[in-house]
């Protein structure tokens, strides 16, 4: 046990080297803290009240007379600035345990209301009122809390080191053209407990939200102090060149959202007691799967159980335990083409565990330094997040049967591993220094048997002025195998950025050694020198042609032997029109070394996106030219590839995303002889029937490997934590083979079950 031991507390005491200093200087934040940065900002004062409204979405509750009202809203896009085009009243009121917040949102076209009845965290294409807040008024992190007309709930974490997206089961809108918003989609994994509800009326809609402070983490203050939280409500209306209206304004001539929020303060007296969750998950699996040499179908049935509790040790610290945690996935991996890859492909994380509070480990890096999708089958796990004065903090430990299993019975006697477990450990230290600006720690260290895999380095951001950010990383590596051989390497980058409202540029150095590795990352390429630049510049016509502008990059990759490896240069125009159309186009010269080869290539691309209705929403690109073959003899051949999306609301109850990628390689030494054609299709499905129950369809076909795949599932969701899953999943791949008939053979082409599965999951969130 010793040896496993010391894994853990040689990283523990790496990580209390670096945070000890930082603990040392710490210093009161948000409270009564100065509101630095958001100093003028407008602020708002929640009426405290002693019998909560019902949330039922109607606004008739006594509370909302006396409540603090909002009603100065202004446009953040398409233009920056003006008064929004639709009315919106925010009620705002607060008692020990909640925070209560009524909306109306006013429509002069109540035809141009966007809502869909659909999952929780699923309606980011209807119109949204959202609230965003900053418990602790350091500009690092916020919480998202959203709502559309038919009370359909969403939340999320946005964060000062990364530059927007949806992560985890949010859908993430495409187009050529550049955003003309602002505003970042949130991390939607991240999952709450609150109520929502609302009402479609004649004008618009109505809705109420009751947010619990147990949900959120904040200062701890002195009995009697106010708090002093960033806030932001922003109303989104898509059917109006999705307009996006805020409360507090904010300019193009400042890039950041969480710099240009407004305050909410004069909140005291919370409730002081704890928060402790349980959520104790059942799940079943019965999985068939076909002997490959005899044909056979083998049935296997898996019961298991499993808890998790989660413990406020405070108001700013949280403790995360899990047993034999299920980590089954209820959505699978979205398809990707995998034929002539050069470097591997990415999966994101989908195991609710890991999701949680994954944002606290994130480096602004071009390098993943964790990626827990390496911890394959944990036996137990737990996780320490939150935040201390002006350090946030996060550890992660968990062990990993996976390692141990020896599928060869011929070597289970014989082979150490047989039974054994990996031994991870992860800890984060981040210090505040100002506004959107920070310097952290990070330690990663996985032992199995005699051999381990460490990494350890700093990452800083640093904003500059109103519109530059800078950020640095510097890592180390340290390996051992089972052999005792111990290789080490080093990585660093530093990158610069200035994002105005015309004119964007960005710069890049790096280097991973070629003996850079980690096991609890993923590291796509090493032995490189890297430098890049981009400029962009956006012109904002502010009509019918929203912005457009070029774009210019210049890439250099060098190896450690002085080697040029990849040269690029490419430039793009693109466009955001009214009525959320975007568009785009780019061209490509660029050099590729590949088996001592060099390959000079041009390529070509072309990017298009439409929302304009709420009935069917559609991205595509197209991307052609030169393309490497790497295989054993590779040559340059010309090449296409398509990514198509298109989303179907035929009904606010229905709603079906139908995914198409295509590649295809011609090999043009001699004719165009056809290398290969990759087509995926992906259609996902989803029918609400109530509120609460939900049927899923997912269907992938692959032209390539010849495989179908078909899930289905139930889900009856009472909140975030409990619901009740029941699902059936089945597989098929073609046969491709000749059967004899009489006397002759004929090629049989049908489509041959590999395995099926029928699988539940029961899970139920006490909340004390």
């Amino acid at each position: 046990m010793i040896r496993r031991v010391l894994p853990y507390a040689a990283a523990a005491t790496a990580l209390a080297v670096l945070a000890s200093p930082i603990l040392r200087a710490q210093t009161p934040s948000a409270g009564g803290a100065d509101l630095g940065i958001l100093a003028g900002r407008p602020t708002v004062r929640p009426t405290r009240i002693e019998r909560p409204p019902d949330i039922d979405g109607g606004l008739d509750d006594d509370v909302w007379n006396t409540a603090a009202v909002i009603t100065d809203f202004v446009q953040q896009a398409p233009l920056d600035g003006p008064a929004a085009t639709e009315a919106t009243e925010v009620y705002l009121a607060y008692d020990s345990q909640n925070l209560y917040l009524g909306f109306r949102l006013h429509y002069s076209n109540p035809g141009l209301i966007r809502a869909n009845r659909v999952d929780r965290d699923q309606a980011d294409q209807d119109d949204l009122i959202s609230v965003y807040i900053d418990p602790f008024l350091d500009q690092q992190r916020a919480y998202v809390f959203d709502v559309n007309g038919y009370g359909v709930q969403g939340d999320g974490i946005i964060v000062t080191n990364t530059s927007g997206g949806t992560r985890g089961r949010g859908r993430t809108r495409g187009g050529g053209g550049q955003s003309q918003t602002g505003i970042p989609g949130p991390d939607r994994s991240w999952d709450a407990l609150f109520q929502t509800a609302a009402r479609v009326v004649e004008d618009g809609y109505t809705a109420e939200m009751a947010i619990p402070f147990k949900s959120l983490r904040y200062p701890q203050l002195g009995s009697g102090e106010s708090h002093r939280w960033g806030f932001q409500i922003v109303r989104a209306i898509q059917g109006k060149d999705d307009e996006r209206d805020v409360w507090a304004p904010m300019s193009r001539d400042i890039d950041g959202f969480m710099t240009q929020m407004g305050v909410m303060e004069g909140m005291t007296g919370f409730s002081a007691s704890r928060n402790l969750e349980l959520l104790p998950t059942l799940t079943a699996i019965r999985f068939e799967s076909r002997d490959e040499t005899t044909g056979a179908l083998a049935d296997t049935f898996s019961p298991e159980g499993g808890l998790n509790v989660k413990y406020g040790i405070s108001s700013n610290l949280t403790a995360d335990f899990t047993f034999n945690p299920d980590f089954s996935q209820i959505e699978s991996d979205v398809a990707q083409v995998e034929v002539n890859q050069r470097f591997p492909l990415f999966f994101p994380e989908l195991r609710p565990f890991f999701l949680e509070g994954q944002e606290i480990f994130n480096v602004f890096s071009p390098l993943n330094w964790l990626n827990t999708r390496t911890i394959v089958d944990p036996r137990f796990g737990g996780k320490l997040t939150g935040k201390v004065g002006r350090t946030a903090v996060a550890l992660l430990v968990a062990n990993d049967e996976a390692p141990g299993r020896v599928t060869d019975a011929t070597d289970a006697a014989t082979d150490a591993a047989v039974g054994e477990t990996a031994q991870v450990f992860v800890g984060r230290a981040r210090y505040d220094l100002y506004a959107e600006s920070y310097v952290g720690g990070l330690v990663t260290d996985r032992q199995f048997l005699d051999g381990y895999s460490r990494a350890a380095g700093a990452d800083g951001q640093f904003r500059l002025g109103q519109t530059g950010q800078l950020n640095f990383i510097a890592f180390q590596t340290l390996n051992r195998d089972q052999a005792g051989d111990e290789t080490t390497g080093p990585a660093w980058g530093v990158f610069l950025q200035q994002n105005g409202r015309n004119l964007r540029f960005s710069t890049f150095n790096g280097s991973t050694h070629p003996d850079l590795r980690t096991d609890l990352g993923f590291i796509r390429r090493v032995d490189t020198h890297t430098h890049r630049d981009t400029v962009a510049y956006r012109w904002w016509p502010e009509s019918w042609l929203i912005n457009w502008g070029p774009r210019f990059t210049y890439e250099r990759i060098w190896d450690f032997d002085g080697v040029l490896q990849d040269q690029r240069f490419d430039t793009g125009l693109n466009f955001a029109f009214a009525r959320n159309l975007t568009a785009g186009l780019v061209a490509e010269r660029a050099l590729e070394r590949f088996a001592e080869l060099d390959f000079w290539k041009w390529n070509y691309g072309a990017t298009l996106g439409v929302n304009a209705s709420r009935l069917v929403g559609v991205t595509g690109r197209l991307d052609w030219g030169d393309q490497i073959f790497f295989g054993d003899s590779p040559f340059l051949g010309r090449g296409a590839r398509v990514g198509l999306s298109v989303t179907l609301r035929p009904m606010a109850r229905l709603q079906s995303d139908i995914n198409l990628d295509t590649s295809r390689l011609l090999d043009t030494r001699d004719g165009d002889l056809e290398v290969f054609n990759v087509k995926l299709v992906r259609a996902l499905t989803t029918y609400q029937l109530t509120e609460r129950l939900l049927f899923r369809n997912i269907t992938e076909y692959n032209t390539f490997a010849k495989t179908l795949g078909v899930n289905l599932l139930a889900t009856y969701r009472l909140n975030a934590g409990t619901a009740v899953f029941l699902g059936y999943d089945d597989h098929y791949r073609q046969r491709d083979q000749f059967d004899q008939t009489s006397d002759e053979f004929v090629l049989a082409t049908d489509l041959l079950r590999t395995n099926r599965a029928v699988f539940t999951k029961i899970q139920y969130l006490f909340r004390y």
